[in-house]
Order: structure tokens, then C-alpha cells, then sequence
């Protein structure tokens, strides 16, 4: 998989949730949802394209 192809869209870890009426994208990832991860990591990341916690989708079929 390319580096272009990892984003929270194909992540294992992501989900949709309705607040305020409004569909948002949420992780369920434990590290990513920690006290210990940083907000200097998490800008990192987001400078990067994908967290380091992304998961491939399992792939059916």
C-alpha cells in the first residue's frame, strides 16, 4: 500500500458518529485515544497524512 493510500478513511480504526447532526469521523484506537499521546505527536501525524497508529482494513474475499 502506498503512503498516498493510508488515511483515517481506511484506517481499522475509524468510525462514523452523528453529533450535533453532523456525521463525524472518530478513532476507537486505545494509543490514539491515551493520555500519553501528545498534541506535538498528534500534529506530527496529521503533517504526515495518517496517525501512527493507522491500521489496514482486513480485507474480505
Amino acid at each position: 500500500m502506498s503512503e498516498s493510500e493510508k488515511n483515517c478513511s481506511n484506517c481499522l480504526h475509524a468510525y462514523m458518529e452523528c453529533e450535533h447532526f453532523h456525521l463525524r469521523q472518530k478513532c476507537r484506537s486505545p494509543e490514539y485515544n491515551s493520555p500519553n499521546y501528545t498534541h506535538d505527536e498528534l500534529m506530527k501525524d496529521w503533517g504526515q497524512g495518517y496517525c501512527r497508529f493507522w491500521t489496514p482494513q482486513i480485507q474480505k474475499g
